[in-house]
């Protein structure tokens, strides 16, 4: 383990979220709010300058030498837990939010953009605690890391680094350059922002409330101002506006480059975005048919259920309407959107289309095989042959084990079964809503303390998918070089012998 570089690298990370906080502490310098508002960012700010100038100092004499996916495992974790912490405190500090494990997950939930909140009165923090809270939607939507690599100096570690954080079973760049990769992208995701910042304007909701929604629907996070959330607007157009774009950035943003530089056919290829409309379609119409009976107006309910899919299966979880009112049918499809979740370079969470689309090839394959043992079968994804499925079912089976495991712990102190399910799904999907006790219209402030230090958990596990965590927590990382050559020999030679 390079763990100088790791550190090293770790170091620029804290750097860059002193300089984040600032525009924050600006927000609050503008609404003019009490002094201990603004000295919660400002001590927050020196905090993280001083970590960073202190690991700078022990790390200055850093080699690139010895970096491999590992390194990068560590350092993405790293970065995660630690903009997790140190983004706590202003929430802390304040006082507006006064447990720090309160903090600590509403902080988690924000960078994850899973949109879970403990908090039951959203209109009661200041502004730029409301702006700081949709603004780690925003950093953590595509990755602080991605962000970083657009905007530090080229390096050769940097694939490594972008492959552990870039949600979904590959990573693709548009162009040969990492770095220039990252600068599209994000230049791409910051003006559907800026786009939807001023569709939203149109709308006549503020200026604030404007950029916060923007944040929020960027990131596919969820948080809201409003304490009844999009349905606080009562607007036929933000609903629509909000629910498309949630879509768009659900949907893999690589596609939106193409489109700007008139490479359509990359886009009419796109095997994963037909399956992911397909599957949008499909149980939209089956919702509708289920629950329209109890609507007075179909319209109405076309419109929530059209937001509602927008909104699950983008892992945004804006509140709109309470769906846990809606007939166990629905709210199966709802649990299965928040499973599968959207699509590979977006900023949604769940498993992703691609390995929806493994799931079901694989089975086909395997049904095939078992009718005629001697046919060679073979399947494509995106156009392109898949010959080792081993990682895509590991991961699979890893998801599985994972869950099975948090919801054995969510169980420890939830004693009802739907809202231990719900819960285990919602933060490892990045989701948002759960449902019966935690749903739409609920906030998660009631449970207790140790179940949220595990949803918080299950919330990086599911935005980081699984392995960097895992590979963190490996004894095995942590042991030094030259030890595991050692160990390694030592096998090979008693294979030998």
């Amino acid at each position: 383990m390079n763990f100088k570089m790791v550190f090293h690298v770790v170091g620029k990370m804290i750097m860059l979220l002193a300089a984040l906080l600032i525009l924050p502490t600006i927000v609050s310098l503008i609404y003019h709010e009490p002094i201990h508002i603004i000295n919660s960012f400002v001590i927050t700010i020196l905090i993280c300058v001083t970590l960073s100038l202190a690991i700078h100092f022990f790390t200055k004499d850093v080699t690139e030498r010895d970096f491999y996916k590992r390194e990068g495992y560590v350092i993405v974790t790293l970065t995660w837990i630690i903009f997790s912490i140190l983004g706590a405190l202003p929430f802390y500090l304040s006082g507006e939010i006064p447990h720090y494990i309160d903090s600590f997950f509403e902080t988690v939930s924000g960078f994850t953009t899973t949109g879970s909140t403990i908090l039951q009165d959203i209109e009661s923090l200041n502004k730029s605690l409301l702006f700081w809270r949709s603004f780690t939607h925003f950093i953590g939507g595509m990755g602080v890391i991605v962000f970083a690599l657009a905007i530090l100096p080229r390096s050769p570690h940097t694939i490594h680094i972008a492959k552990a954080e870039v949600p979904g079973p590959y990573f693709g760049k548009v162009v040969s350059s990492m770095k220039k990769t990252a600068i599209y992208l994000y230049g791409i995701y910051i003006a559907l922002t800026v786009i939807l910042f001023f569709l939203l304007l149109l709308g006549g909701i503020g200026v604030f409330d404007s950029i916060n929604l923007a944040f929020s629907t960027a990131g596919t996070g969820g948080f809201a101002v409003k304490n009844a959330g999009i349905a606080y607007y009562n607007s036929t157009y933000i609903t629509v506006v909000i629910a498309i774009f949630m879509l768009i950035f659900s949907m893999n943003l690589s596609l939106i480059y193409f489109v700007v530089f008139k490479r359509y056919f990359k886009v009419l290829e796109s095997e994963e975005l037909r399956w992911f409309f397909a599957m949008i379609s499909i149980l939209s119409i089956i919702m509708f048919l289920d629950i329209y009976r109890s609507y007075d107006t179909p319209n109405h309910s076309l419109l929530d259920v059209f937001f509602t899919v927008s909104s699950i299966v983008s892992t945004t979880g804006f509140t709109y309407t309470d769906f846990n009112i809606w007939p166990v049918f629905s709210k199966m499809i709802i649990l299965i959107l928040m499973i599968v979740g959207g699509c590979t370079g977006g900023t949604a969470g769940g498993i992703k289309i691609p390995r929806l689309i493994f799931f079901v090839k694989n089975a086909k394959q395997s049904i095939s095989k078992a009718l005629n043992p001697r046919k060679i079968t073979m399947f494509k994804i995106d156009g392109k042959v898949v010959k080792d499925t081993t990682p895509l079912s590991n991961y699979l089976l890893l998801f599985g084990f994972v869950y099975v495991i948090i919801l054995f712990l969510v169980t420890f102190q939830i004693n009802d079964f739907e809202d231990a399910i719900s819960l285990s799904v919602t933060t490892i999907s990045n989701a948002g809503p759960a449902f019966n006790h935690y749903g739409p219209m609920s906030n998660f402030s009631e449970i207790p303390y140790f179940t949220k230090m595990v949803l918080s958990v299950s919330m990086l596990l599911g935005r980081l998918e699984l392995m960097p965590l895992i590979v963190f927590f490996s004894a095995n990382t942590w042991k030094k070089r030259r030890k595991r050559l050692r160990e390694n020999q030592r096998i090979i030679n008693n294979y030998i012998e």
